[in-house]
């Protein structure tokens, strides 16, 4: 069954108040704008597998039990009578089904006896936005609810199943968990490597000028990989949850490959660390550059003012208009103020070149650094 790849759009990051607030635990309350579900079955085992959408719950008896493992998809959380029927059938905890309907959640592990909850996260990006998915495992069945109604990131699991790849088709359900859990970790690669291409960029532009415009871009770049971060550290929790055991749907057989999914949330979070820390040295550089811009403007308006200083004086002396003054007469009283006051400006100016203060900081950067450059003998 071909999938159409995911249009997702922009969403607020803020933490939006749940409408069932102060109601009853358990309480299925459904947003408004939610998509209506959209349901899909794959059951599968060794020899045999079989995908295809159903439109109704009930459809879900013809296959639940006769095949090894039967994994059950729904897109969109618009319909509570839907969800109410598959918590019935399922037999899943109402607190559970509380926690798919508000889209708020952590990722996380919940052991409810027979049946084990998950809640993971799925990005994309940029721009940046995630999505929650929540996951029901049984002894023979996997149901995943997700909040949009096209596409996702668990196209290569479904891929794998179609294709009878590895050892997907050949194990349970705790099996086929970790790989569904481990592409939505996988879709966080690729995100990642994006917002490194573009501080690398901006890293490459820093000698340019638009200062301002290039903080913006850094502080939205940090902002977006902070929430990476907030978003992806919980999965190491809730591994690390399926990790300590005691989850009877987790057989010891699959406990290697968690282990492998929890050290690409380590590493995600090491990345994204060092991204995050990057964009502030960055950003710390750009303020110094634009500070070190605003003293060279006020160096160079300074430098004008001194200049002008000693001129503006002599001026302002000959044009005191007192009757006896000794220069006002002379034929060549006029030429000699002018005289006067270009050498004074060219002393200054011949000041200010030896002590340096008509150099720019890089220049005195560049000039410095060639005088540390080693002899070649």
């Amino acid at each position: 069954m071909s999938r159409k790849s995911k249009r997702w759009s922009h969403r607020k990051r803020s933490f939006r108040r749940p409408a069932s607030l102060h109601a009853d635990p358990g309480t299925i309350h459904v947003d408004p704008g939610a998509a209506p579900p959209r349901m899909t079955v794959v059951a599968y085992g060794p020899q045999e597998l079989v995908e295809q959408p159903i439109q109704a719950v009930s459809e879900l008896k013809q296959w639940w039990g006769k095949f090894p493992v039967t994994w059950i998809n729904v897109d969109g959380l618009g319909n509570a009578e839907v969800i109410t029927e598959l918590g019935k059938l399922f037999h899943l905890h109402p607190l559970a089904l509380e926690d798919v309907v508000n889209t708020h959640q952590r990722a996380k592990c919940d052991d409810y006896g027979d049946i084990l909850f998950c809640v993971a996260r799925m990005v994309q990006g940029p721009p940046l936005v995630s999505e929650q998915i929540s996951f029901f495992v049984g002894s023979n069945f996997v149901l995943t609810f997700q909040e949009d109604r096209e596409g996702d990131s668990l196209e290569p699991v479904r891929q794998r199943l179609r294709h009878s790849r590895g050892r997907i088709r050949n194990v349970g359900t705790d099996y086929l968990l970790y790989e569904l859990i481990d592409a939505c970790i996988e879709g966080y690669f690729p995100v990642v490597q994006s917002y490194g291409d573009q501080f690398d960029e901006l890293d490459q532009e820093s000698s340019y000028r638009e200062t301002g415009r290039k903080i913006a871009a850094i502080h939205q770049l940090r902002s977006d990989l902070l929430y990476l971060r907030r978003v992806i550290w919980p999965h190491r929790d809730a591994l690390q949850s399926l990790l300590r055991g005691g989850h009877s749907q987790i057989q010891n057989d699959t406990l290697p490959y968690l282990r492998d999914c929890y050290d690409h949330v380590t590493q995600l979070i090491d990345i994204l660390e060092i991204y995050r820390e990057s964009c502030s040295d960055l950003r710390d550089f750009f303020y110094s550059k634009l500070s070190n811009r605003t003293n060279e403007i006020m160096r160079v308006l300074t430098i004008i003012s001194t200049l002008f200083l000693p001129v503006t004086f002599v001026v302002g002396v000959y044009g005191m208009n007192f009757r006896y003054m000794p220069e006002l007469n002379w034929k060549w009283g006029y030429p000699l103020a002018w005289m006067a006051m270009g050498a004074i400006s060219i002393g200054f100016l011949i000041f200010f070149w030896r002590r340096g203060w008509l150099q720019s900081s890089e220049m005195v950067a560049e000039s410095a650094a060639d005088d540390e450059l080693p002899i070649e003998h």
